[in-house]
């Protein structure tokens, strides 16, 4: 009884996943707003907290200037299951000076257990205010991963809404994902696909991890994203740092 209930629950949540992954992949040839960005995983450690430092920076000669994006954030596990991450949001426009733009939390919920089905389920919800002018986002992201051997497959599946005085009101959604060899806990190198509407970029990506004692260890992660159509930046650079202790 408990076996065909267990089979049931499991069909139940990978059948739902999967139609959300669905109409998220087909919504998303027509939102905006994505840019390249890092792949999450759907694990959340008990007493986890970390410093991160993110970058993305954008090459583009034809629709979009060029332009960094800054994030700093602090996190900490608030359950077995939950995290949390505030960060404050920079951007640096070509030839101006960074200017922090938006606040931004972050939380994240780890679903199954690692294991217990064929894939690993993850949630996570955003919501972001700028700083100086009347503009709010909120998103949900679904994340799931899989692993077969050394290989791991990461999908990250987007939806989310856009509103305030000082921007135009739209649903936006996006696609990310990853397909790693885990060469080493130090060295993976990694394959990246980002989507969005004027977004399509594909490219290479390492990630490691160094430890660097009990409870601490530093986690980087470096990738390149080549603009896939005319609408897309023609490069996009992303760099992350996270400490955990």
């Amino acid at each position: 009884m408990n076996a065909r209930h267990d089979s049931l629950c499991r069909r139940r949540v990978i059948g739902a996943c999967t139609a959300a992954i669905g109409l998220m992949v087909s919504a998303s040839a027509w939102a905006d707003g994505a840019q390249v960005d890092t792949v999450y995983h759907p694990y959340v450690q008990p007493l986890e907290r970390d410093i991160e430092l993110r970058l993305v920076s954008e090459q583009n000669s034809r629709t979009r200037g060029d332009g960094q994006t800054w994030r700093l954030g602090y996190g900490q596990s608030f359950s077995a299951r939950g995290f949390a991450e505030l960060y404050l949001v920079a951007d640096r426009p070509a030839g101006e000076d960074l200017h922090v733009r938006a606040y931004e939390l972050e939380t994240r919920w780890q679903l199954t257990e690692q294991g217990q089905y064929a894939a690993d389920w993850g949630l996570m919800g955003e919501f972001e205010h700028a700083r100086d002018r009347d503009a709010q986002e909120f998103a949900v992201t679904l994340l799931g991963e899989r692993q077969w051997g050394s290989f791991v497959g990461t999908v990250n599946a987007s939806l989310g809404y856009e509103w305030g005085d000082d921007v135009h009101s739209e649903v936006e959604t996006g696609l990310a994902l990853q397909g790693a060899y885990r060469y080493s806990p130090r060295l993976q190198p990694a394959l990246e696909f980002h989507a969005g509407e004027d977004l399509r970029a594909l490219g290479p990506a390492v990630l490691g991890t160094e430890r660097l004692g009990i409870g601490r260890k530093l986690h980087w992660e470096a990738g390149l994203a080549f603009g896939l159509d005319a609408a897309s930046p023609d490069v996009s650079v992303r760099g992350k740092l996270e400490y955990e202790f």
